[in-house]
């Protein structure tokens, strides 16, 4: 039988400089004994690897979902294994566009191809809640927001759903009060497009982003005409 190459991936963000809050993820397990807030899939074959002595009589409702006092025991267990698993030589990090990633993994013909792997697997049925108040981000496939890591901070992905909101919400547009408040919006993360001369404006974004915008084929359709005029095309 060959063998395939898994890996599993847990992250937070990668600025973030408090310790994982293990024991806060606890003590919320203890009050989260919800089966629908875990994630899981199949409780009955996923619980097999979590319970030990596992009887789906004595663990599992009438429904097959598992007891609240079954779900408390494994979701500590699981962040029990966890801690121990991120500070194992079993576990690598990598900071990758915005996020810390703890990964570990390897060649696997069907079972977990190390202890580790299968801590991290595992700590993702954890519910939502859960993972967010120790400090990890769920879903790292998205852009970092602020929503998922410092409350304080404000990403370009913030202001792009924020303006989406602010017009899609807005029955009627009025024009230049809208241009204002997206314009402060953007200050929020970018040099304020209202402070600065259009050339110098130009210069700037240049200059910050390392190429000019006149010689992208997208966003040359959004560089004001001047541009044409005084060293554009």
């Amino acid at each position: 039988m060959s063998a395939d190459m898994l890996t599993a991936v847990i992250a937070v963000p990668a600025d973030r400089t408090k310790p994982i809050d293990f024991e806060r993820g606890r003590r919320m397990v203890e009050e989260t004994p919800d089966a629908e807030a875990f994630r899981f899939d199949d409780p009955e074959s996923q619980l097999e690897e979590l319970v030990e002595d596992f009887d789906p009589d004595v663990h599992l409702d009438a429904d097959g979902e598992p007891a609240p006092e079954v779900l408390k025991s494994v979701g500590r267990r699981i962040i029990d294994k966890l801690e121990k698993t991120l500070d194992s030589s079993e576990t690598n990090t990598i900071d990758v566009a915005g996020y810390r990633l703890y990964l570990s993994g390897g060649l696997s013909s069907g079972d977990s191809p190390t202890d580790a792997a299968g801590a991290i697997w595992h700590a993702h049925h954890l519910p939502v809640a859960v993972l967010l108040a120790m400090g990890f981000i769920p879903d790292y496939s998205r852009p970092l927001s602020r929503t998922n890591g410092n409350p304080g901070r404000v990403t370009d992905t913030d202001i792009v759903d924020a303006i989406a909101l602010g017009l899609g919400t807005k029955p009627e547009w009025s024009g230049a009060d809208e241009l204002e408040w997206i314009a402060n919006a953007i200050g929020s993360v970018r040099p304020h497009p209202g402070d600065w001369d259009p050339a110098e404006y130009h210069v700037e974004f240049t200059e910050q982003h390392g190429f000019d915008p006149v010689n992208d084929n997208f966003l040359i359709g959004y560089v004001s005409q001047y541009d044409n005029q005084e060293g554009g095309d």
